[in-house]
């Protein structure tokens, strides 16, 4: 990630993030995000730029003290595989220690790019449960 630096994103550069994670959807990496989401999280979203263009977004969505999640990791397929995924997921975590945040979370099937930030599937006893409400069997 040579030339490329990170920001915060601002409401501006809600067409570039709207296209990054339509990317990352067509690849079935992340999920879609609306617009009217993404002017209510602006504020999350951190972004990666490299001669003035964004070559990549992430998010560190804070639920409460205890607990906020990285979503919406989107790298230009001509920037991957070159640490910007990585640099941005390392910034999220940065800041969520910056803001005293206990634990990070992210739902994810690149279980390897985020254990090798220190992730882990371990959550020392306790599980992940979810429930999908309107979908029971």
């Amino acid at each position: 990630m040579e030339n490329a630096s990170i920001r915060k994103a601002r409401v501006v550069d809600i067409p570039a993030i709207l296209e990054l994670i339509e990317l990352g959807t067509k690849s079935g990496k992340i999920l879609k995000r609306s617009p009217s989401d993404l002017r209510r999280n602006i504020r999350h979203f951190w972004l990666a730029e490299e001669d003035g263009r964004l070559i990549a977004c992430c998010s560190l969505e804070v639920y409460c003290q205890k607990l906020a999640e990285v979503r919406s990791v989107s790298v230009r397929p001509n920037h991957r595989r070159k640490g910007v995924a990585s640099a941005l997921i390392a910034h999220c975590l940065k800041e969520a220690r910056r803001r005293r945040i206990y634990e990070v979370l992210a739902i994810t099937d690149r279980d390897n790019l985020f254990k090798r930030m220190g992730f882990a599937e371990q959550l020392h006893g306790q599980k992940a449960l979810f429930s999908r409400p309107g979908h029971h069997s």
